[in-house]
């Protein structure tokens, strides 16, 4: 019985280190393999250029190319995962017969629509006809209506004349009454303009205060900006002037020249003629490329075409990344005491609080 619990120890322990095993030879690899890269450029007339990233014997492999159109494939194991553009579907072309099918359908349609439009046309005509028969019967009717209307008429007109006095006596009335309040809202009117005219003088006075009053603060407000702004300017001023900051600086130099350094192409060919039609910008960007030589120094050749306009040539770049670099680089910043004290000394809110 112990012999089968050491037994089955054993193998558990086995396949546990087997697993660690894995896991730490992913991770050096991980680390240590390098991510190569390479770029090969051509221009004559057009453009055509072919990038390719690689990692662990093309295990991992994605290829870019550009002759007019962009294309990107990745692969794993060979196998292609990723296609960018992916492929157009191609429509299928209709046949003769779904076209003539298609072309009695319109046929029949058009013939439907016009037997439509005739039957429309004659309902209107009907309409049309009744319409003058109920023009006429409303005609009759009216001249019927007036005729009975003139013969009550003469017994009215003595019942309207009574009614007209009276509304007479009543306007007379309301005249007067109406004279007499216009007199008294006159003079009351008088009243109010002198006081509206006082209020709009003291509304005039209170807005021109206030008016003051707001560029007033604002000025205040600016001032008290800028001051702030120079206070600002002030102590950031003297925290890089700092031995912390002088340091931190001299560090972030340092590293960024060694990641620079490792991130450049190991290997660098090229050569490239540039003609801008005019002898004098010709030598003007030959003078700014002449800038970049401490880069690619004598692996690109560079000649100037003071006769045509052109712009031709080959280059051709390969690099490697490792993923331990980056991380010593990095682990090298973040953790130097400089570089904290420096940060802490950035956060002024928090160190005044």
């Amino acid at each position: 019985m112990i012999h089968i619990l050491l037994l089955l120890l054993k193998i558990i322990g086995i396949t546990l280190l087997s697993l660690l095993g894995l896991i730490l030879l992913i991770i050096l690899v991980v680390l240590f393999v390098p991510i190569r890269y390479s770029l090969n450029v051509e221009a004559d007339q057009r453009v055509e250029a072919r990038a390719c990233v690689s990692w662990l014997l093309h295990l991992l492999h994605a290829k870019a190319v550009y002759d007019g159109t962009f294309g990107i494939v990745v692969r794993v194991f060979g196998i292609p995962v990723k296609r960018i553009p992916a492929p157009e579907e191609k429509k299928p072309k209709k046949s003769k017969e779904k076209q003539k099918e298609t072309k009695r359908a319109r046929g029949k349609k058009a013939e439907q629509t016009q037997d439509r439009e005739e039957a429309e046309a004659e309902s209107g005509m009907e309409t049309a006809t009744g319409e003058t028969e109920d023009a006429n019967q409303t005609e009759s009717e009216t001249k019927t209506a007036a005729g009975e209307v003139a013969c009550s008429g003469s017994d009215e007109a003595a019942v309207l004349s009574e009614a007209v006095a009276s509304g007479e006596d009543k306007r007379t009335e309301a005249d007067r009454a109406a004279d007499t309040n216009g007199e008294d809202a006159e003079s009351e009117g008088g009243k109010k303009e002198k006081m509206s005219l006082f209020q709009k003088l003291a509304q005039f006075v209170r807005a021109v205060r206030a008016f003051f009053s707001k560029i007033l603060y604002t000025i205040q407000n600016i001032c008290g900006k800028i001051e702030k702004v120079k206070e600002l300017i002030g102590y950031y001023t003297e925290v890089l002037k700092s031995e912390e900051g002088q340091r931190t600086f001299a560090l972030a130099k340092r590293e960024l020249g060694r990641l620079l350094k490792h991130i450049a192409p190991t290997k660098l060919r090229g050569s490239l003629t540039i003609g801008m039609g005019d002898p004098a910008a010709t030598g003007q960007i030959i003078a700014i490329v002449s800038m970049f030589y401490p880069i690619y120094g004598n692996n690109v050749s560079i000649t100037a075409d003071f006769d045509e306009k052109c712009m031709r040539g080959s280059l051709y770049l390969k690099g490697r990344i490792r993923i331990i670099t980056l991380i010593r680089i990095a682990w090298r910043v973040y953790f130097n005491k400089d570089v904290k004290t420096f940060l802490h000394m950035l956060k002024r809110e928090e160190n005044e609080a």
